[in-house]
């Protein structure tokens, strides 16, 4: 059988566990699930989008299950920009969601809705920040054709005062696009979509952030985390003339390439960037020092970030479809021999 002939056959076979999900079946992260602890998250204003309806306080802590899916043509199955920017703006709408507040937890709430209203199965894992206040990572996973799984993660918390249309509304836009098109057409990884909370800086320490991100690499199991080939984290991407894959230099560099040669290869213009953060600038950080190769997405400089003037009409969804599109197209692209490549190149670490 040539490659193509079985990875057609995994897909399909991959076609066939979406659909079960999509009738009710509950897919759940892998190891022990009682390791996560669950978070009652409030009921997400409606702004005006297609919300799947947050149930009752009795039953909130149990896992999201996911919705019957909307069959879709499968020529409307590429990257929606004008799909992202309303997201952008429904999540605009909650305000400034600084890390424990009770916007945070109404766009959790929104971002969980969002995606059980896709048809996959949702956790809420909940964890402390400095004060005595929560926050949460928002988590599904659509199996792939093999069970290498790739993070795709995006914060959905801002530095107040902003209302962070684009850190990061607009990389949260994307991966719910990603998410829509990947739950419709599994891909051969296992892609795991995490919107992590409380990124952003809380108190004087400059250290003290990416809570969310540090949680979940240091909370997963050993099976999980042996599992991981890639992260990508998806933040600020909607403004900006330079576009850059970036990273700390601490870690395996194997997913920035592949990355980079995506880019190339679609006459995107993007360059190698160093992350100058000596604990990193995004969610990337965590699961970079444990030894897994990473990316992250990002386009810059935006002047106004981290201030009330970070709006959806600051946004360019030229750019938010730019970045989508090329880790989507990664995503899909991504074989078993990309897979091995990554998983050779990690380092024997942990967060």
């Amino acid at each position: 059988m040539t490659r193509t002939a079985a990875r057609a056959l995994a897909v399909a076979a991959v076609v066939a566990v979406a659909a079960l999900t999509a009738r009710g079946l509950l897919v759940v992260l892998g190891g022990d699930t009682a390791e996560l602890t669950l978070r009652a998250l409030p009921e997400a204003a409606d702004h005006g989008g297609s919300i799947a309806p947050a149930r009752d306080a009795a039953t909130s802590a149990l896992p999201v299950a996911p919705q019957p899916r909307d069959a879709t043509p499968v020529g409307s199955r590429e990257f929606d920009a004008d799909a992202a920017m309303r997201t952008i703006r429904e999540l605009e709408a909650f305000g400034v969601r600084g890390g424990g507040s009770d916007a945070e937890a109404r766009a959790a709430a929104y971002l969980r809705d969002s995606l059980a209203g896709l048809g996959l199965a949702v956790r809420v894992e909940e964890f402390p920040l400095p004060g005595g206040a929560t926050s949460s990572n928002v988590i599904a996973r659509v199996p792939g054709a093999s069970d290498t799984v790739i993070v795709l993660g995006a914060h959905y918390d801002t530095k107040p005062p902003s209302p962070g249309a684009n850190d990061n509304a607009s990389g949260c836009a994307a991966l719910l696009e990603i998410a829509r098109l990947v739950a419709q057409e599994p891909v051969v990884p296992t892609v795991e979509i995490v919107f992590f909370g409380a990124e952003e800086v809380i108190g004087s320490d400059p250290d003290d952030h990416h809570f969310g991100s540090r949680y979940r690499a240091a909370n997963m199991t050993d099976a999980e985390w042996a599992a991981v080939a890639g992260m990508i984290s998806i933040d600020m991407i909607g403004y900006g003339p330079d576009f850059h894959s970036r990273t700390m230099g601490e870690g395996p560099q194997e997913l920035s390439d592949i990355v980079l040669e995506r880019a190339r290869s679609t006459g995107v213009p993007m360059t190698y960037r160093a992350d100058p953060g000596a604990s990193g600038w995004s969610d990337h950080e965590a699961y970079e020092i444990g030894g897994v190769p990473v990316s992250w997405i990002e386009w810059r400089d935006d002047p106004v970030y981290h201030t009330a003037q970070d709006t959806a009409g600051h946004v360019s969804s030229e750019k938010v479809a730019t970045a989508g599109r090329l880790v989507l197209g990664l995503v899909r692209d991504l074989d078993e021999a990309d897979l091995a490549r990554l998983l050779a190149s990690r380092t024997e670490t942990r967060p």
